[in-house]
């Protein structure tokens, strides 16, 4: 990336199921992707947002990339950050949990090991095949730091890693490998080659996440644009599991209800009349708030038991707040970072 590069560079997943939920979520968000030109001479931008420009790359490179400056952020899943750019000094987590992509990483050994069901069960059928035949078992995985790092948390040491470019979970039957670890949503796949996951074995939880650069050149174009694609994703996050809630009280009991809706239903007012105020009209306060989506019921059950009337709820396409924690975060990072290269730069004469 050249350092007059004025626009914000977004590296997008080049295949797979993560590149077609990559683009529903940025739609979704209000971004839809915008593709010029035919097979892969074409470029991209996103709808809505004229300083972005986005590019292709393969999910796994995408840390690297961003770490790289290639491209200003990313959109990967956490595991394949975590595995490559975990760590790194220029990149920089900056919207984990997406919403999309969500899967585990885990330890499946074949059905047939019966007496296999745990770690503990693990560590020491290890030992006992190494004294046995002579050799560790192998483990195939496309996550070796990973799953050396869960390995060595656990106290697990008799093992060899086996590299994996193709099916992972096809090791074992293959003769590859003995067991795995790899990624799993519904465990189908893993069951259909004859694998079981055993209790303890989970390395990770992931779902996509973005990622961004600390070691790009950050021009006040690609900023503004930075902010206002984050702030857009988080006030559709906020909406997609909160609802805003509308209802009347008498205001005597305004008070009362609005610490009972904030401690125990996690609600958060955003207007309130309701809480004595002699001038509410008919004597009756307009209150709302947002609530949780899981708490609909239990907040309705609750209001009408203190004699809340024309109680709705309504669905928001996005809450947008009064600024937004992911961008403030890495504004602060990027400030850091400026700071700290300035402190170890020469001093001019």
């Amino acid at each position: 990336m050249s350092a007059s590069s004025a626009k914000l560079i977004v590296a997008l997943p080049s295949k797979g199921r993560l590149q077609a939920q990559s683009v529903d979520f940025l739609s979704e968000c209000g971004f839809d992707v915008r593709r010029r030109g035919n097979g892969r001479d074409y470029v991209t931008s996103l709808a809505g947002l004229d300083d972005v420009s986005v590019i292709y790359v393969r999910p796994d490179e995408i840390p690297a990339r961003v770490e790289q400056a290639d491209a200003h952020i990313g959109i990967t899943g956490e595991d394949l950050y975590r595995e490559y750019g975990d760590g790194q000094p220029a990149s920089f987590l900056l919207m984990p949990n997406l919403g999309f992509g969500a899967a585990r990483l885990v330890v499946a050994v074949p059905q047939s090991w019966v007496d296999v069901s745990t770690l503990n069960d693990l560590d020491e059928a290890a030992m006992v095949f190494h004294q046995k035949h002579g050799r560790t078992l192998r483990v195939a995985t496309k996550f070796p730091r990973l799953t050396r790092a869960f390995f060595a948390e656990q106290g697990i040491v008799e093992y060899s890693l086996v590299g994996s470019s193709g099916a992972t979970e096809g090791a074992p039957a293959a003769g590859v490998a003995d067991f795995v670890v790899d990624l799993t949503s519904t465990g189908t796949t893993l069951a259909e080659n004859h694998l079981k996951e055993i209790a303890g074995g989970t390395v990770l939880q992931t779902e996509a996440c973005l990622v961004g650069s600390l070691r790009a050149p950050w021009s006040k174009r690609a900023t503004a644009a930075l902010e206002h694609l984050v702030e857009q994703i988080e006030a559709r996050k906020r909406a997609t599991s909160q609802l805003v809630l509308r209802f009347s009280v008498p205001p005597r009991k305004g008070a009362a209800i609005r610490r009972e809706l904030s401690g125990t239903y996690n609600c958060v007012p955003i207007s309130w009349n309701g809480n004595g105020d002699a001038s509410a009209a008919g004597g009756v306060g307009f209150d709302e708030a947002l609530c949780p989506r899981m708490r609909l019921y239990d907040v309705v059950k609750y209001l009408k038991s203190q004699g809340a009337t024309a109680i709705v709820f309504d669905r928001g396409e996005f809450i947008f707040e009064r600024s937004s924690p992911a961008f403030e975060t890495f504004s602060r990072m990027l400030e850091g970072r400026v700071a700290a290269a300035a402190a170890k730069s020469p001093a001019e004469n």
